[in-house]
Formats: structure tokens, sequence, C-alpha cells
């Protein structure tokens, strides 16, 4: 028993030197070093909106459109002194509708006479004014007392006119030598002044007034009865003109006036020095006007397309203008 005991131990000694003897492959260490700060817990991953630095705040200007300018025509007008010194130049501008129409509530008129030139230059109007029942321009230029004045009247157009005469209200002097502009009367009718420059008359409805450049009546010559117009008020009169020598006057009665294809023209002398008011021509078929007493006894006249006439007061006879 003793023997195999001892047999165990020597056993167990021996195992024990072997194992000691046996090599061990050395296991690699690392060296943990103290962490220079306290630990931190780890960083929790989140999806964060990244936005833009703040940036300072910049005005924005809203454009504010202006209103379109309006719509307009533009129209010039250009009229010749006998002696071809001077010019006169009527401006106009109306407001256009998108179709092309004039439409609006006011037109701006410019009135200008200078020499030809260019030495003198008088602007006379510039002026903004309403329509009413149509429209007025500066017009029936005519020229006196030797070239030193022009006379013109404030032209009315209205609307649904059915004849070439419209109406005149106003008649007015430039005097060339200074621009200085005058209004002689403020009638309405037809306005002319007489080539001397010192009368002028007024034809309105049946009665034809004579006045001195002051204003005061000199005489009126009644035509009507002469005339026989009396009977009814289907007439118009238009186109007054003075003779060369200041003597005598012309002008047209536009019969049938309320139906326009229908109308007849007579043409009218008076004689100042005599008294005397009779019919050159009478019922001409169509619309025409004196527009000018040439020298001689010769009118120059115009029809209601523009097309222009010589009347020889001796002979009646009409014929076109050269």
């Amino acid at each position: 028993m003793i023997k195999r005991l001892r047999y165990l131990i020597w056993a167990g000694l021996w195992a024990g030197l072997t194992a000691c003897s046996t090599a061990v492959p050395p296991v690699a260490t690392a060296v943990i070093q103290p962490p220079l700060v306290s630990p931190t817990p780890a960083m929790e991953f989140r999806l964060v909106e990244t936005l833009p630095p703040p940036q300072p705040e910049t005005l924005r200007s809203t454009p504010t459109l202006s209103p379109p300018e309006p719509k307009s025509t533009h129209e010039d007008w250009f009229f010749t002194s006998p002696d071809g010194q001077w010019l006169v130049q009527v401006s106009a501008i109306f407001p256009v509708a998108a179709d092309g129409s004039v439409s609006g509530e006011r037109y701006r008129i410019t009135l200008a006479v200078f020499r030809k030139d260019g030495s003198v230059r008088w602007p006379v109007l510039d002026e903004e004014r309403p329509f009413g029942l149509g429209y007025t321009l500066p017009a029936q230029f005519h020229w006196g007392g030797d070239g030193n004045y022009l006379f013109y009247t404030e032209h009315g157009i209205p609307d649904g006119n059915p004849t070439i005469v419209g109406f005149d209200c106003g008649l007015y002097r430039i005097n060339l030598r200074n621009g200085e502009r005058t209004q002689l009367t403020g009638e309405c009718g037809l306005l002319r002044a007489a080539g001397d420059g010192e009368t002028y008359a007024v034809l309105q409805g049946n009665r034809l007034v004579i006045y001195d450049i002051t204003g005061s009546q000199l005489r009126e010559i009644a035509f009507a009865d002469i005339l026989q117009l009396n009977q009814n008020s289907d007439w118009q009169t238009g186109g007054l003109v003075w003779s060369p020598e200041n003597d005598r006057m012309a002008f047209s009665i536009l019969r049938k006036i309320q139906q326009p294809a229908e109308i007849q023209t007579s043409f009218v002398l008076v004689d100042l020095s005599r008294g005397m008011v009779r019919n050159v021509v009478e019922n001409q078929p169509g619309q025409y006007l004196p527009i000018l007493w040439n020298e001689g006894e010769t009118l120059l006249i115009q029809d209601q397309f523009g097309l222009r006439y010589g009347l020889n007061l001796r002979t009646a006879e009409i014929t076109p203008a050269e």
C-alpha cells in the first residue's frame, strides 16, 4: 500500500516537471495608459437639419408698375402766308383707344407762327383742352394789314356734323411784329377780317354785321328776305370771304342740310358799297365753300372732298382750279 502511494506521488511530480519544461507561446498584451481626460459617453449620431448661417435681412423692393403711357396720335397742319414768308403750324395731340379711334377726355393744342428763314418765331398757343361735343382747332387763317397781321378763329368740329361748314367762335389777331395776340370778338358764326386789317365781319344765321377793328358796329345787312330763305330753316351759311378791295363779300348757302345726299349750294355776292345782295349760282348739287377771293372776279372754292375749283363771278362758270 505504501509502495503504491509512493508511486502516485512520484508520477505527480514527474507530470509537473514535464509541464514546466513544455514551451508555451507568449500571449500579446496591450499596455493600457491612463486616460488623459475624463472619459465621455459615446456620441449619439442623429440626422440634424443643417441651416445656412443667418444673413443680414435684405430689403426686397417690389417693383411698382407705372401705368402705361396712354396712346396718342400727333397731327400737324401748316399754312403759308400769301407772300410765302410766314408759316403757321397747328399741332394737336389726341388720345386714341386700342382700335385707333380718338377717345379720351382732353387733348393738347399748340399754335406757332414763324418766318421761313427762321429769323422770327412766335409761340402763340400751348394748352390742354377738354373734349365737348366735338373739339375746336385754330383755323380759318387769313392775313391783313399789308402782311403785318394774322387772323384766325377757333373752328369747331362737332360730332355728327352733316356739313363741311362747322362753326367758329372768337376771332383773334396776331401782331407779327411782336407776337401779341388780341381777341377781337367772342361771337360765334362765320368771322373774317378784311384784308386791310381795319374791319371784320360776322355772319351768324340771317345776319351779316360789319365791325371796325375796335368792335364798334358799322352796318348790318339783312339777306334772308332778299334770298327768300325765311320759308324754311333747312339751310346753313358758310365760306365767308372778302374781296381784295375790301368792298365786297361772298359766301355760300347750303340747302337741304338735313339730307346730306341732297345738299345743294348757292353762292351769294354782297356789294358793301351799294348795299346789294344777289345769288351768283343757285342750287349747285353738292357742298362747296369759298376759301379765297383772288385778284379779279374769281373765287377759289372747295368741295366736301377737298377738291378745288374756280368760280367766275361774271359768268357763274365753275371750272377745276389749276
